[in-house]
């Protein structure tokens, strides 16, 4: 991915926007995940680089009044309408996946 790509289209399940995708991973694949560490998950989002910290806790693009909150093995969204969103975040250090809250996984 690019650094032209925004931080949104990286999070269709959280923000419904489209990305680029390789929907379900073989068992295989998953057996050697652990939980991604905050700096492997912001050196793999392209867009990280342009959040500014807000007053409650979430990150904040220029324009964007979607906030983000980007921890080890999790991202969170918080939406203008208050609610909240969060995925789980695994990667073997090459490949990330983001597994969902009903327990889905997307590479992305």
């Amino acid at each position: 991915m690019t650094g032209d790509i925004p931080l949104m289209r990286t999070f269709p399940v959280l923000a419904g926007f489209l990305a680029i995708m390789v929907p379900g991973m073989a068992f295989a694949e998953t057996a050697s995940m652990r939980t991604a560490r905050e700096s492997e998950i912001r050196q793999h989002l392209p867009g990280t680089s342009e959040l500014k910290e807000g007053k409650n806790g979430y990150e904040y693009r220029d324009g964007n009044k979607n906030g983000y909150k980007i921890t080890n093995g999790q991202v969170c969204v918080l939406f203008p309408s208050k609610k909240t969103d969060c995925v789980n975040v695994k990667t073997d250090g090459k490949t990330f996946q983001m597994i969902d809250k009903k327990g889905g996984r997307t590479r992305f």
